[in-house]
């Protein structure tokens, strides 16, 4: 058992303030990342965390942000869907409290569903989400991201269900929808600002610093931590391109539980720590029998239409990480999450006893 261990590190964070950690086995790799960074090719800044049994053995940054000023390990990018273990976690966190149930109805939980006329979405359960087993994967990302904020909810009950779908049964890759209404039955049930319960009630009892692991950011924190924000870049155009809009306050602040965390590689290493301490029996945030069962594979691997790859999924979480192009080293228990094709990710080996991120 390795429990004592995580609980040291998620109760004493890494200082943010720190020299760069870069032990011998990774001199070589820095190196060749920062060299890449340089190119502008594959990338132009990257942060690399390792831990090994709660010690740090890899945690650094190179690179330059979209204003060609040092990319830092305290500097802030928009993590896209590697965030979406924060909302399977927070709303677990509610199972196991008896707030709410897997078999629950989202028009059950969800102020207003019901009466919004979308029945094929209300009928869904909070399980069907989390697994990808819901039909929420029509709802069409790009214009979920481009709709003001006001018509988000009208637009996504408009839409409808996937033809000849096995509600439970099929399934695919749901970027927006059924995260967003995660976000919703969260406010419902805790009568609290999402952002608020899952910085409380996921944050911090895993040891995280709210601010290297921003759920969303109001005017204040926005005003206060903007200058530590640096855009990804599209690298499919013939020249890199920022994503400028991640660091304007009118994509900041938006409330958007499906992609709109910011956040360090250091913070989101923390949070995994804190998962491989709860699965070790620390009860920080979730019993280790509800984690276990959501980190293990729900389905048997099968080609995803929305990923046009073969891939399997937990409840929020992608597992076996074979299946997502993580490569041959991670034990089946493996699990983790990629973000906007990768430009981040992250993950835990509990075999191991490893976080990456």
């Amino acid at each position: 058992m390795r429990t004592d261990r995580y609980r040291q590190a998620v109760a004493e964070p890494a200082d943010p303030a720190r020299t760069d950690v870069v032990t011998e086995p990774f001199e070589s790799l820095v190196e060749r990342v920062a060299d890449e960074a340089a190119e502008g090719f594959f990338h132009t800044a990257a942060q690399l965390v390792v831990v090994v049994d709660g010690d740090c053995v890899l945690d650094t940054a190179v690179g330059t942000t979209h204003l060609k000023e040092p990319f830092e390990r305290s500097t802030l990018s928009a993590l896209y869907c590697a965030a979406k273990p924060l909302v399977a976690v927070a709303t677990l966190q509610l199972v196991a409290e008896g707030e709410l149930s897997l078999d629950d109805r989202l028009g059950d939980v969800v102020d207003g569903l019901d009466t919004l006329g979308a029945p094929w979405i209300a009928e869904r359960t909070i399980e069907q989400v989390l697994g990808h087993t819901a039909g929420l994967h029509v709802i069409n990302t790009v214009l979920a991201r481009i709709l003001p904020e006001r018509s988000r909810e009208g637009w996504l009950v408009a839409s409808e269900p996937p033809v000849a779908w096995r509600f439970g049964v099929d399934r695919a890759y749901a970027e927006f929808g059924g995260w967003y209404l995660l976000g919703k039955a969260i406010e419902s049930l805790t009568e609290r600002p999402y952002e608020d319960h899952v910085t409380d009630a996921v944050l911090l009892p895993y040891g995280v610093e709210p601010d290297d692991l921003v759920v969303r950011f109001d005017e204040q924190r926005y005003d206060r931590l903007h200058d530590r924000i640096s855009a990804t870049y599209d690298l499919t155009m013939d020249q890199p391109v920022p994503l400028l809009a991640e660091v304007g306050p009118e994509t900041a602040c938006e409330w958007n539980p499906s992609f709109g965390t910011y956040g360090t590689m250091s913070a989101l290493a923390t949070f995994y720590q804190g998962l491989l301490a709860d699965l070790d029996g620390a009860e920080l945030v979730l019993p280790a029998s509800l984690l276990s069962a959501a980190t293990a594979a729900r389905l048997p691997i099968h080609h995803d239409v929305v990923l046009d790859r073969d891939a399997g999924f937990g409840l929020g979480f992608m597992t076996p990480l074979s299946s997502h192009f993580f490569g041959d080293g991670p034990s089946p228990r493996a699990f983790g999450h990629a973000g906007q094709g990768g430009t981040s990710f992250a993950m835990a080996d509990p075999d191991h006893g490893i976080v990456l991120a």
